[in-house]
């Protein structure tokens, strides 16, 4: 036995048979061994203390990390009412999970204590070469995320990635969303360190191209900004669709979901921020921070180059394989996708799959802000973003 993995999907009404089911699917291909680390998703339509105890009745004592949210990939597809369950026994990946309460009050401490824990653990018992960070974070706000994400890059070095997102339910109605072994937490970012001696790769993918001219951002404070070239951030923002007089405060929410704004990079994809709506002074309020002082462009995408995207994120990840075969896939993908695309959500998942083949091991959910940290780049968090990250053999 080198690397088994199995992946469950189940739909039953109950949450807790849906939690056992999916376990048990999962558990069949290691074929008695115990797990080294279980992965569980589900949707917020099932109650996620309920799904937990389902799948740790069936998984026993191991090391569990996962989340809620408004949709799982697996397999089979995407969904947005189920339980994703993936069981992973490994002689060449060796795990350490952990948790971190408090990321709203104690951001940055969270971030870098959850991975000194991390290293310490590796350091005493752990030897792999390479490393995939899976992060999953509860944190209500965006700048919350954005100071873990920093935080953990700070701690981890050059030789590990990190893939993951934000889990949560925007309606407020679970407030335990995120998982570690057989506890549900609240305000905690989670994290299970994969270490393995063969490749790791990263891919970042959004499909959105700039137009019009640059912007500088004049005025902003977190995730709200006010001033774009010295004026109110709507007017500055409208202006550049003359073509769409119609455009008010009241539907640009509705009209940005297919022009959202770009941070660009040197060298890299943009950044995208998805602007939620606009206030009465004309402000935006974006689904990530906006630095003042920064330049953005207005991006514009379609299914098409979103589909696109996602196959290209897994082509960029495949590429920091060498060749070697993809072990594990892991899937984030931004819950704006999902609500934009509908049903061609399952083309997006089958672009992926056309990269990395199918019969690799793939598991995710549609995230609320992905993060994501390259060979090349530090942690960061994304909107309206594909990211994939894979383990290859070694």
């Amino acid at each position: 036995m080198a690397t088994q993995i199995g992946i469950g999907f189940n739909q039953l009404a109950s949450p807790v048979q849906a939690g056992r089911r999916a376990a048990e699917h999962a558990l069949e291909p290691l074929a008695g061994q115990a797990p080294d680390l279980v992965m569980l998703f589900s949707t917020t339509d099932l109650d996620p203390g309920q799904v937990l105890a389902g799948v740790c009745a069936v998984a026993g004592e191991v090391a569990l990390v996962g989340g809620c949210s408004a949709g799982v990939i697996v397999p089979e597809g995407a969904f947005t009412s189920g339980v994703a369950v993936l069981a992973l026994c490994s002689e060449e990946i060796q795990v350490i999970a952990d948790i971190a309460p408090g990321v709203g009050q104690h951001a940055e401490e969270a971030g870098r204590a959850l991975v000194g824990r991390l290293w310490t653990r590796k350091q005493e018992a752990y030897r792999g070469a390479n490393g995939l960070l899976l992060t999953l974070l509860s944190a209500q706000d965006s700048r919350a995320m954005e100071m873990v994400a920093e935080a953990m890059g700070d701690e981890l070095g050059p030789l590990y990635r990190l893939v993951g997102g934000g889990v949560q339910d925007p309606s407020g109605r679970i407030n335990r969303p995120t998982f570690l072994n057989g506890e549900a937490y609240r305000d905690a970012v989670a994290a299970a360190l994969l270490l393995t001696a063969g490749p790791v790769g990263v891919g970042v993918r959004h499909g959105y191209k700039a137009l019009g001219r640059p912007l500088v951002v004049t005025r902003a404070k977190g995730n709200i900004l006010y001033e774009l070239d010295g004026r109110s951030a709507f007017e500055a923002y409208v202006e550049q669709f003359p073509d769409h007089p119609e455009l008010t405060l009241q539907n640009f929410g509705q009209f940005a979901v297919d022009h959202p704004l770009g941070l660009p990079q040197m060298g890299r994809e943009y950044i995208v921020r998805d602007p939620l709506g606009a206030g009465p002074d004309g402000a935006l309020e974006c689904g990530g921070l906006i630095p003042e002082h920064a330049v953005v462009r207005i991006m514009a995408g379609d299914r098409e180059t979103l589909i696109r995207s996602a196959g290209e994120a897994a082509a960029e990840a495949m590429r920091s394989l060498s060749g070697q075969r993809p072990l594990l896939a892991l899937v984030f993908s931004c819950v704006s996708r999902l609500a934009y695309l509908g049903a061609a959500a399952q083309e997006e998942l089958a672009a992926i799959r056309g990269v990395i083949g199918l019969e690799t091991p793939l598991i995710g959910l549609f995230s609320f802000g992905e993060v994501a940290a390259q060979l090349d780049s530090p942690p960061t968090v994304h909107n309206k973003t594909v990211v994939v990250g894979m383990i290859g053999e070694t």
